[in-house]
């Protein structure tokens, strides 16, 4: 069980370890392989405009969602017992209650 005080500290302490950093640039290189091919498949459509909203708005199966969020479960904030979300990329992470 992941017991958390302070959302910022945990998430620094967290993306402090050497085998999460490594975890994370994995994952910002999928996540960069990912969007580019979204944005190859939006230029081979012949779209008038190309937006990286858009790109990720397209995106079948959440894949890039799933790329990009890893999820912890068994964490209690607060008294309250839930999961933690974290983004791999920007490095940020969030408590979900459950």
């Amino acid at each position: 069980m992941i017991s958390i005080n302070d959302m910022t500290t945990w998430t620094a302490e967290y993306f402090a370890l050497p085998e999460n950093q490594k975890k994370a640039e994995k994952a910002c290189d999928r996540y960069d392989r990912l969007m580019v091919k979204n944005i190859r498949r939006m230029m081979s459509d012949s779209s008038e405009q190309i937006s990286i909203a858009d790109a990720a708005a397209h995106d079948p199966g959440k894949v890039l969602e799933k790329a990009r969020y890893e999820t912890l479960r068994g964490a209690v904030m607060d008294g309250k017992k839930g999961s933690i979300k974290v983004d791999l990329v920007y490095q940020k992470a969030e408590f979900i209650p459950e």
